[in-house]
């Protein structure tokens, strides 16, 4: 559920006019992803490696090409809105905090829970899954969180942050929809 709202959120944001349609998109989505799940854990685990790698090579040449920019002064930075002031943070802000923390640690539970779906030796190959995925967590994250300061990037309600840093990155064409 993370993952699709996660989803419907970088489509939303890359067609605006499907925004009002977010929560009809997440329930399609969510079926077409139970109906795949359906065939098995090898079965399933084969159709989304597609998508995955296409999304990891795709964050990885953005991230790439946005630390090109820095490095020769081209990237061209928002103007973000400033406040006049921040609210304290709240309980319920370090609460959300701590849930969106949590849910990235879904693919762990996943990898383990899917260790019978592995070739042999099954753990020594979970093992190595799990640390590709903490390698590639870790340069995801570094390197979104590090551009977007860079490039001055704000969160907003209808558009996320990735979605905007591709289109600062790599402008509004073909590139920014992939």
């Amino acid at each position: 559920a993370v993952s699709i709202s996660a989803g419907v959120a970088a489509i939303t944001s890359a067609v605006p006019a499907l925004y009002s349609h977010r929560v009809l998109l997440a329930i399609i989505f969510l079926v077409l992803v139970t109906i795949i799940n359906l065939r098995g854990v090898r079965e399933s685990g084969t159709i989304f490696a597609v998508p995955t790698y296409f999304f990891i090579f795709s964050m990885m040449l953005l991230i790439i090409t946005g630390i090109y920019q820095v490095l020769t002064g081209t990237l061209a930075a928002q103007n973000p809105i400033v406040q006049a002031g921040f609210p304290a943070v709240s309980i319920f802000v370090l609460l959300r905090a701590f849930s969106s923390g949590c849910s990235a640690l879904t693919g762990v539970e996943a990898i383990s829970n899917g260790v019978p779906a592995f070739r042999e030796p099954e753990s020594e190959n979970a093992v190595k899954t799990l640390k590709w995925m903490a390698l590639i967590l870790a340069v995801l994250f570094v390197g979104i969180t590090y551009l977007s300061f860079a490039a001055k990037i704000v969160p907003t309600e209808q558009e996320t942050v990735v979605s905007q840093l591709a289109r600062t990155i790599l402008g509004s064409g073909p590139l920014y929809f992939i």
